[in-house]
C-alpha cells in the first residue's frame, strides 16, 4: 500500500462514493419493492406514489455517476410495464 499523501486520499474519496452510491441504491432497490407490493396488493394508488417516489430516486442517482442514464429508463421502464400488467390484470 503507498505512502504517499494523493493515493492515500484517493482511497478515502473512493470509499466515501462507494458507500454513498451503494445506499442510493439500496434505496432505490427497497422503494421498487414497496411499489411493487403496493401493486400485487390491489392498492394501485399506493404503488402510484411509491412510483413517483422511485423515479425521481432513480433520475437522481443518474444524474450522478451513481447509475449510468441507460440503466436508469431501464428501470423506470420495467417498473411502469410491470405495475401496467399488473392494473390490467385486476381490472
Amino acid at each position: 500500500m503507498e505512502r504517499h499523501a494523493a493515493p492515500l486520499k484517493y482511497l478515502r474519496q473512493s470509499r466515501k462514493r462507494r458507500f454513498a452510491n451503494r445506499a442510493k441504491k439500496t434505496v432505490i432497490k427497497t422503494f421498487t419493492k414497496k411499489t411493487l407490493i403496493a401493486a400485487e396488493a390491489g392498492d394501485f394508488e399506493a404503488a402510484r406514489k411509491f412510483q413517483n417516489v422511485t423515479i425521481k430516486l432513480i433520475d437522481r442517482a443518474s444524474k450522478g455517476s451513481t447509475l449510468h442514464k441507460k440503466t436508469a429508463a431501464r428501470k423506470k421502464s420495467r417498473l411502469h410495464k410491470r405495475i401496467a400488467t399488473l392494473e390490467k390484470a385486476a381490472s
